[in-house]
């Protein structure tokens, strides 16, 4: 098995590196197609690039007609960028974060390559584009993707500079360069994680005088540079802009303390266990790291260094989220140093010992298990659609209503979807679990003839299927956790003077902004999301009481609102014409002019 690894890889490494970059590439672009804008976080980032592109102001973020200054600009700049492109639509949405893990695959290719060889940087790049949260927290438009692309770049170029002992200057202004883009991206722990890791592998290789020669001056320099002059206007142009953005947003939010508290924090065991489950399905090989770990002395000094700097990146970041409050997408600056890890383990290398060569079988035939129990999903759920499921004749689907308050898990919505939706659900769900059983059966019967690079690819092919059965998936849903239908209609009808009121909290409903950018008036809800840019003196006022709503409602002017159905006879409108209806939820107007 090792002859055969080290054989095809010595002749083949540009190829791996194609094949990695045209599968990543090809599923996350595929993937960034056809996918409405979603309620909530990814309607919000969304919406605040697509001001930023209309308005020139790259500087102030505004939302639904006030400033939004919770977050970095990064993703917002990139976002305007692909408008600018593509045109404002879904795709230029996703295209960023799609290109942002094309690229993390290929910077960890190679990292990936120095703990061992080609294959294990294939590994690498293949354990975090193809790992289940690296999918799931880029089908939204976040942050996150775009701090981990920094974080790897910094990381990767931190260690080209130490691998060089004549310290070149480049990679070490890359360093500085890519920790301010970090910052730019994440806010101060786009600094605290670089600068961790960098201190503790020094300490850790016993060469900490070696940071003397980092080009400080210099780098500093760059780093205030790129990262100091948004920070800067941002104040002057915003009063308050620095309490708020660094001490609520950002210390406050790390003791737990952050107003207004519109999120969970998970339990430590959960976060932790959480992410294996995001790391499916490399996590099968995590147990064989231990063996990286006790072989790391019989390396090459290269080799040795790239798998000591992946242990140091991925205990800064259990640490920290150890101590901090948590959400889930927060385990994703850990995927890539343990991607490159779980390289090392399966490269030719690692696998010289017996006992690393059965740990890593042992993976294999886990997931061989897996796909077993995915096959018998499979025929299970093909005897139940022939024959049907005894006793459910009659039944009707359990009665749902749309929701008025905000979620404040990041897969809530799962667990409150309509009956007919989660029927529609079965085909993509099927498709997964073939995908999944084919692949991962696949890679164990591969990986016992020692073909490894099949193997992985086999696990690939797998995950690709995953992730386009998902993509499939959420265009099912669409209409549940999506108010586009809404947006749509509302920007064929909206004209000058009139006015759209949501019915509950703003994020229930917030990606009517972007298919119809019109400021949103929120009735009977909240707007956590906006608390602090309505707080400014020139902000308009978007909560809406009862009075003011009545008098909106009952004057001249063309109203249009968005609200569970089942709450309309409640509020005792004198006229409400239903426009759309769809999903539990209908939009009306006060005029009877307005409807079909």
């Amino acid at each position: 098995m090792q002859a055969y690894v080290e054989n095809f890889t010595s002749r083949n490494r540009f190829l791996l590196l194609i094949a990695l970059l045209i599968m990543a590439a090809g599923v996350y672009l595929f993937t960034a197609t056809g996918r409405a804008v979603l309620d909530d976080g990814d309607a919000l980032y969304s919406h605040v690039a697509q001001n930023m592109a209309a308005t020139g102001d790259w500087v102030t973020p505004y939302a639904n007609g006030v400033r939004f200054l919770d977050k970095p600009p990064m993703l917002y700049w990139l976002t305007a960028a692909s408008f600018h492109v593509f045109g404002v639509n879904e795709f230029a949405v996703r295209f960023p974060a799609a290109c942002a893990v094309a690229a993390i695959a290929l910077l960890l290719f190679f990292l990936g390559q120095k703990t061992g060889s080609p294959f294990a940087g294939f590994v690498a790049g293949s354990a975090f584009a193809f790992c289940a949260g690296t999918f799931l927290f880029t089908i939204m438009a976040f942050p996150d993707i775009f701090f981990v692309f920094f974080l790897t770049l910094a990381v990767t170029a931190f260690y080209a500079w130490y691998r060089d002992d004549q310290n070149p200057v480049f990679p070490a202004l890359l360093f500085y360069a890519a920790t301010a883009g970090a910052v730019l991206s994440k806010g101060l722990i786009g600094l605290a994680f670089p600068a961790a890791i960098a201190l503790l592998f020094l300490i850790w290789s016993r060469n900490p005088g070696r940071l003397r020669h980092l080009h400080i001056v210099k780098g500093t320099l760059l780093f205030f540079l790129v990262a100091a002059p948004w920070h800067i206007l941002a104040a002057v142009r915003n009063p308050g802009f620095l309490w708020y953005y660094f001490v609520n947003e950002q210390f406050l939010r790390f003791l737990g303390k952050r107003q207004p508290l519109d999120y969970e924090s998970i339990s430590l065991p959960v976060f932790w266990a959480l992410m294996l489950a995001w790391l499916f399905p490399w996590s099968a090989f995590l147990p064989a790291l231990r063996h990286v770990w006790r072989d790391s002395s019989g390396r090459n000094s290269a080799s040795r260094d790239a798998i000591k700097i992946c242990f140091c990146w991925a205990s800064v970041v259990l640490v920290f989220f150890s101590v901090s409050s948590r959400i889930e997408h927060y385990s994703m600056p850990i995927f890539p140093p343990l991607a490159v890890l779980v390289g090392a383990a399966l490269s030719s290398e690692s696998i010289t010992a017996k006992l690393a060569e059965k740990t890593i079988r042992r993976g294999f035939a886990f997931l061989s298990i897996l796909g077993g129990a995915a096959a018998l999903i499979l025929v299970a759920g093909g005897l139940l659609l022939t024959f049907g499921v005894p006793g459910d004749a009659g039944q009707s689907p359990a009665e749902t209503s749309a929701r008025v308050h905000a979620y404040k898990y990041y897969f809530a919505p799962l667990f409150e979807m309509p009956a007919e939706i989660v029927a529609r659900l079965k085909t993509p769900f099927f498709g997964a679990m073939a995908a999944i059983s084919l692949g991962f059966i696949g890679a164990w019967l591969l990986a016992r003839r020692g073909r490894l690079t099949a193997a992985v690819l086999a696990v690939n092919l797998a995950m690709a299927g995953f992730c386009v059965f998902t993509w499939q998936s959420l265009g099912i849903c669409e209409g549940f956790i999506s108010s586009k239908q809404f947006g749509q209609k509302l920007n064929e009808l909206y004209m000058p003077g009139d006015a759209a009121v949501v019915l509950g909290d703003f994020e229930t409903a917030n990606s009517v902004n972007f298919y119809a950018p019109v400021p949103l008036y929120v009735y009977k809800g909240s707007a956590a999301l906006l608390t602090q840019g309505m707080s400014y003196p020139d902000a308009p006022q978007m909560l809406l009481d009862p009075e003011s709503f009545a008098g909106m409602w009952e004057s001249g002017r063309r109203t249009f609102m968005l609200a569970p159905e089942d709450m309309l006879p409640s509020l005792k409108l004198q006229s409400a014409c239903p426009v759309l209806r769809s999903f539990d939820r209908v939009l009306v107007c006060n005029r009877e002019t307005c409807c079909p």
